[in-house]
């Protein structure tokens, strides 16, 4: 519990707030804003849409084997899919969402190319990504001591060195494939 407290303190600092505001009726509120200055604009309400459309990577409580309790279930979350997009966002069209994508894409055997996944060592979804090259043209940039998306936001001084060589190295590969 120690730890999850830290990465609490860790993010209200970040964010320079004092209180973690998560009430249910606010989130969703937050998350109907479609304004480019909304606070959920830079990540929330896009994460959020292809989790309702394409992917279903909800975070549950449905499974014994976790250490959260059951206050969560797979039907919290497409309740928010719901309150937040329409009612037509419900159980049926989350997860016809899904086998599209799962055809369309190819699931674990991707059918695309020129595609580039940057994965963190810290990010707890690199679990589940791509990290090794596919192919000469599906490529996987491992980023050690990285957390989600750190190739993706804005560069700062303090990134460290194996960030700033996973951006560079990530423009070069678009560069080169842009330039063929």
């Amino acid at each position: 519990m120690a730890r999850y407290a830290a990465i609490n303190s860790l993010m209200l600092d970040s964010y320079e707030e004092k209180c973690l505001d998560i009430g249910y009726d606010d989130m969703i509120q937050e998350m109907k804003e479609t304004s480019w200055t909304s606070p959920e604009s830079v990540w929330g309400r896009q994460w959020m849409y292809q989790k309702c459309t394409e992917f279903g990577f909800f975070h549950t409580s449905d499974s014994a084997e976790q250490p959260f309790g059951t206050r969560f279930p797979l039907s919290f979350c497409l309740q928010q899919c719901s309150d937040i997009f329409g009612k037509q966002f419900n159980y049926d069209m989350v997860f016809q969402g899904i086998e599209w994508n799962l055809l369309n894409y190819g699931g674990d055997k991707i059918k695309a190319s020129r595609v580039i996944f940057p994965n963190g060592s810290i990010d707890p979804w690199h679990v589940r990504g791509i990290l090794n090259d596919l192919s000469t043209d599906q490529l996987a940039v491992f980023i050690n001591g990285t957390a989600h998306c750190a190739d993706m936001d804005p560069p700062a001084a303090s990134d460290p060195p194996q960030l700033v060589e996973a951006r560079q190295t990530i423009f070069f590969i678009m560069e080169t494939w842009l330039k063929e």
